[in-house]
């Protein structure tokens, strides 16, 4: 397993957007890009399945309407959780502090002044809460109920840190050299009028200068999540949206040592037309005879067809590629895709394995000892 003790989340290293473009072809209603980080200088050294930290800043109008609801140009030096020295307001606001998330303490604080909202704080309003505190973020709700004397060393209290964001690598070290890259979504969505953006995403994709040494990062080793070892090998890829990110760089790391074993991938998105993320890298190595891929663009048709029903299509053929050996990778949304998955997976195993469901699901547990059956969902 690789690892780098070189940085930390307390000691990351600056690294440059090198390059961005969009994954996605015009018309498409998903903004996903293809971002690039120089490592350049760093001695980092990582495995395919690896993840990278990104310690995000928050969008400079975010930071500015935030000033405004205080009536401060933020020069305040205040104190911040275990930090040595005192920072000051706009810097806590621009790399310390999620400005997205709106904490209930907050609402607590500002019900003092504003009666109207100890409704909303009521044990029996907790999904108008939920969805009050989604629709808004900090500054548009200080905005909404303004403080007569705003404080900010008590808004630094109560809000939440900014954290890192974690994302799965997209390459393989010796095929691309000093690089790092990742399948990015750009994050963006319309409450209240205003535009919203995902904190790290934004930051990624439109934010960071490009080829300016200021986006600092860190590794996290994989925790089994990687290629197997043996060559020869036969392995079924299953990531739909962002989740296809590690395979580019398995596949990549599959050519550069010229390995025998099969691979297959089931990806999944909305159109053929506009989010078939690497399409251009995908297609040569099927007609190379180097990769299957099965896809399913669920809104190409009137009924919607995701991975888990082109398992099902191919169910017979999965089956045998498991009874001979192949290890099955599943990488990306948790909620959904990744139960979905799991129950196709045992479907198959109980019908085409004739096993009882008690058995199937032995068999799976069996299959994730062997480290046969690997996930990496979120």
């Amino acid at each position: 397993m690789s690892s780098s003790p070189l940085y930390t989340r307390h000691h990351p290293f600056y690294s440059a957007v090198k390059e961005r473009y969009s994954l996605t072809r015009p018309g498409s209603k998903k903004d996903t890009q293809h971002v690039v980080l120089d490592l350049t200088g760093s001695d980092i050294s990582y495995e395919v399945g690896d993840c990278v930290g990104i310690l995000p800043v928050n969008p400079p109008e975010y930071v500015e309407k935030t000033l405004e609801a205080f009536g401060t140009k933020g020069d305040q030096l205040l104190t911040f959780r275990q930090e040595p020295e005192k920072i000051s307001f706009r810097h806590l606001l621009e790399n310390y502090l999620n400005l997205s998330s709106i904490p209930k303490k907050l609402i607590e604080m500002i019900a003092a002044h504003h009666p109207q909202l100890n409704e909303l704080l009521d044990h029996t309003h907790k999904q108008e809460l939920k969805q009050f505190q989604s629709e808004r973020e900090v500054w548009d709700f200080l905005y909404e109920h303004r403080l007569p004397e705003p404080d900010p060393q008590s808004l630094v209290d109560i809000l939440q840190p900014l954290l890192p964001r974690f994302y799965s690598i997209a390459s393989h070290q010796p095929s691309v050299g000093n690089e790092i890259h990742l399948t990015v979504a750009h994050l963006h969505y319309l409450t209240l009028g205003y535009n919203r953006y995902g904190v790290c995403t934004h930051y990624l994709c439109a934010l960071a200068p490009i080829n300016d040494w200021s986006v600092p990062l860190y590794l996290q080793p994989h925790k089994g999540f990687t290629l197997t070892d043996n060559p020869e090998t036969d392995i079924i890829m299953i990531g739909p949206g962002t989740g296809i990110a590690p395979y580019r760089g398995f596949m990549q790391k599959r050519v550069w040592r010229e390995d025998s074993g099969r691979s297959w991938l089931f990806f999944g998105e909305w159109h053929a037309d506009t989010e078939f993320y690497y399409e251009d890298f995908w297609k040569p190595l099927e007609q190379e005879g180097k990769l299957r891929i099965s896809t399913a663009f669920s809104r190409d048709q009137e009924h919607k067809i995701y991975v888990h029903h082109r398992m099902l299509e191919h169910a017979d053929e999965l089956y045998r590629w498991i009874e001979n050996g192949a290890v099955i990778y599943v990488c990306g949304d948790a909620v959904h895709m990744a139960k979905d998955v799991e129950a196709t997976l045992l479907t198959i195993l109980t019908e085409k394995g004739h096993m009882k469901p008690a058995n199937a699901a032995e068999y799976l547990k069996l299959l994730r000892h062997e480290k046969r059956y690997l996930r990496d969902v979120y």
